[in-house]
């Protein structure tokens, strides 16, 4: 079966989710985006994003930045951590604030300063160095053969595909067509991403001759998505709810808010993911806001297993005498 890894998710990659999801078959996984800049400034928040629990055992750190000295500098320090298989650069973002300062996918616009910041982050450190980016600026620009190029040129070791191109974001058909000519044109192993879901997703993606799939916001509704199952979500979001309060404590030297509030915010945005669909699922998407305590969201999921374990009205009518 072909490997399948946890795609880097800003804001929702920490390492209870990445926990959850090795537990549930992912192969690997990646932190949340970090910004080199912040790592070489010594920033806390930026260096909470590089937090792990001990029991991970295929984490890679997901960096973004524009300056080869810097993002560097910072893999280095990444390293000398000690927390990471491997580090992994950001060159497909096409969120604005990223592009705006010459990161993520706005560096398939400046190709030289891309070939130059993997070449110098590759040269930096003794961990593999990978890079996860997108086919080209658009359909008219296409770029993975210089990303190719540049990429075994400096040394990287594997290249993921978005295959899309950062004009279409995350919506739209993935090119199939042209991701399978990537994985010809190079003997790098290639990675596959975008729009894999389920098993025939996976397996349609796969036919093209990719080494692995990484899997992103199907991940967010079903970890059990690495194992082509799916998770009993009040035992997830009981887990989910542990990991993620033991996370938030870490932070707790440098937040204006507690461990238990700082958890309750997060948590808001998997609640809804997990119980899309059920019985009272859209009742409790209306009222995550008055949510404000670890108690009240107990209370939210003993109402979903009340009205989860109540007949259907169809069933309450066979069982009318």
């Amino acid at each position: 079966m072909i490997p399948l890894f946890l795609a880097p998710m800003a804001e929702f990659t920490t390492p209870a989710m990445r926990v959850l999801c090795e537990a549930c078959g992912a192969a690997r996984t990646y932190t949340e985006m970090v910004n080199a800049e912040g790592i070489c400034r010594g920033s806390s928040k930026t260096l909470f994003l590089l937090e792990t629990f001990p029991e991970e055992r295929h984490v890679w750190a997901h960096l973004y930045g524009h300056d080869p000295e810097r993002l560097a500098e910072a893999a280095r320090r990444v390293e000398a951590m000690g927390r990471f298989e491997g580090i992994d650069i950001n060159a497909g973002c096409p969120v604005p604030r990223i592009t705006a300062q010459g990161a993520g996918s706005a560096l398939l616009r400046d190709l030289p300063r891309f070939g130059a910041l993997m070449k110098a982050v590759a040269k930096a450190v003794a961990l593999p160095v990978s890079v996860k980016t997108r086919l080209g600026p658009n359909p008219h620009v296409p770029t993975w053969r210089e990303t190719l190029r540049m990429a075994e040129d400096a040394g990287v070791v594997s290249v993921a595909f978005h295959a899309r191109y950062t004009s279409q974001g995350h919506t739209g058909p993935t090119d199939l067509d042209t991701l399978r000519k990537a994985v010809a044109a190079t003997a790098l192993p290639i990675c596959g991403n975008g729009s894999v879901t389920d098993r025939a997703s996976a397996e349609a993606m796969a036919a093209t001759g990719v080494h692995a799939l990484l899997i992103a916001r199907a991940a967010l509704e079903n970890p059990a998505v690495f194992s082509y199952g799916h998770a009993d979500p009040f035992e997830l979001t009981e887990r989910h709810l542990e990991l993620e309060l033991r996370y938030r404590s870490l932070a707790a030297a440098f937040s204006h808010i507690t461990p238990e509030e700082s958890t309750v915010l997060t948590f808001r945005r998997h609640l809804f993911r997990y119980f899309k669909g059920l019985p009272g699922a859209n009742r409790l998407r209306g009222s995550l806001m008055n949510l404000k305590t670890l108690d009240d969201i107990r209370a939210a999921l003993n109402t979903l297993k009340a009205a989860a374990a109540a007949p259907t009205s169809a069933e309450s009518a066979m069982l009318t005498p």
